[in-house]
């Protein structure tokens, strides 16, 4: 068919980076129809709106959306909060893991940051433990009590560990848990202002690294409230070489 402002099926493949099975898969859904179709062999074609309409569907795809919710979408036939939510929870998920990778690359422990806590619902236990592998037990069975009760929140980082300066030894082991959770040990932390640095190396070393968190709070005319957090990005699960763990080490700030 010669006409410039209309594209074969296989320009549109060629395009998108799909091929004509999937094309024709979207026509069976009812999510596009050709705009031409030739009578004698059955060619179809297509005008760059529905290039667009294509291309918007593979992007959804690509996203984890099922083709029949792609249909309600362009219909207006649901609620689309759901996917609001959903996509939501994946961009968290996949900042999350981007952080986590940079510092991975990065290798070295970073400079200290002043940073904002957001609100985040949690399962806590609180024991008394001096041993890091005490400790390492400990946040593990409050993981598998959390889990069991509740489920995890993955669009926060899983675990941590928070403990006053007065009392070292009186450790809190924390999981992340969906915010609607409700029960015994679970607890809503509000928004907090914190200074922040990442320890690549071994548990052992991290008292060293909480030192550049009080100098720097020092500098900076900062009032800690004696409170320090860490998270644990990368450990025992991803690491048998202790100088590739990764803690995110906190001091809360008044």
């Amino acid at each position: 068919m010669n006409n410039n402002n209309l594209f074969s099926i296989g320009e549109i493949a060629k395009a998108v980076g799909i091929t004509r099975k999937t094309i024709l898969n979207y026509e069976i859904k009812g999510l596009i129809v050709p705009d031409q179709k030739d009578g004698t062999t059955g060619n179809r074609y297509y005008t760059i709106d529905t290039f667009t309409q294509i291309r918007t569907i593979r992007v959804f795809q690509n996203l984890g959306l099922s083709l029949d919710e792609i249909r309600e979408y362009f219909n207006d036939s649901s609620d689309l909060n759901p996917m609001l939510q959903r996509l939501e929870k994946m961009r968290d998920e996949l900042n999350l893991t981007i952080e986590k990778l940079k510092e991975r690359v990065r290798s070295t422990n970073d400079a200290v940051k002043e940073i904002t806590i957001e609100p985040q619902t949690i399962y806590c236990r609180t024991y008394n433990s001096t041993s890091i592998a005490d400790k390492t037990n400990l946040l593990r069975d409050t993981a598998l009590e959390a889990m069991r009760s509740h489920g995890t929140d993955t669009t926060r980082r899983m675990y941590f560990t928070e403990h006053s300066a007065n009392t070292p030894e009186e450790v809190s082991y924390c999981v992340a848990i969906p915010p609607e959770s409700k029960g015994e040990y679970v607890t809503i932390i509000p928004e907090l202002k914190a200074i922040s640095i990442f320890h690549h190396g071994a548990y052992e070393e991290i008292p060293e690294a909480r030192k550049r968190l009080l100098s720097y709070a020092e500098e900076n005319n900062l009032k800690l409230t004696g409170v320090f957090r860490n998270i644990y990005i990368e450990g025992p699960p991803q690491h048998k070489d202790k100088s590739k763990f990764i803690t995110q080490i906190i001091a809360i700030v008044e």
